[in-house]
């Protein structure tokens, strides 16, 4: 098998990679997920064109080297060519998965003070479990569960707080 088919084979997966970046939004990228050396560029960059576009470029020196036979840059060129396409379709494929949700929770004051009294008694538990065992009392550990749940009942003195302020403001 000669040379010239392989790269239009190559040239062809090329342009379906290009057709499914096209498709997909690589915006929003807040992570370098690329060796900052495969692509020549030490920062984000969101958006596929410039992926495409090195690729190309990468795909243009194998060609031009292929053609003047210059076996080094053959097999350099060959192998990032290679990791580029590998990256991106990684990217492209797993895109998804990061894209991030916009995550709006609202939790009432009730239902604060409600999770923070839970905290406080799960907290009370395992200070009482460890109080249990004579035999092996951790002393630091008792203390920083201590801390804890002096931590937890100040804010739930806070919550409750502004539960009356609230509560006020409705009278």
């Amino acid at each position: 098998m000669t040379i010239i088919p392989l790269l239009t084979k190559l040239k062809q997966q090329i342009d379906a990679l290009e057709q499914q970046a096209t498709q997909i939004n690589l915006t929003d990228i807040d992570e370098f997920y690329f060796d900052e050396h495969l692509f020549d560029k030490p920062s984000i960059v969101n958006n596929s064109d410039f992926y495409i576009t090195k690729i190309r470029q990468t795909y243009q020196a194998l060609s031009d080297n292929i053609s003047q036979q210059n076996t080094d840059k053959i097999n350099f060129l060959t192998e990032t060519l290679l990791n580029q396409i590998t990256a991106l379709t990684r990217e492209l494929s797993t895109h998804h998965l990061r894209i991030k949700e916009p995550v709006t929770l609202y939790e009432s004051l009730p239902q604060k003070h409600a999770r923070h009294l839970d905290y406080l008694r799960r907290l009370q538990e395992i200070k009482f479990t460890q109080e249990l065992d004579a035999d092996h009392i951790d002393h630091a550990k008792i203390a920083a569960i201590d801390n804890r749940i002096y931590r937890c009942e100040e804010a739930i003195k806070k919550i409750e707080i502004a539960m009356e302020k609230m509560q006020k403001l409705n009278d």
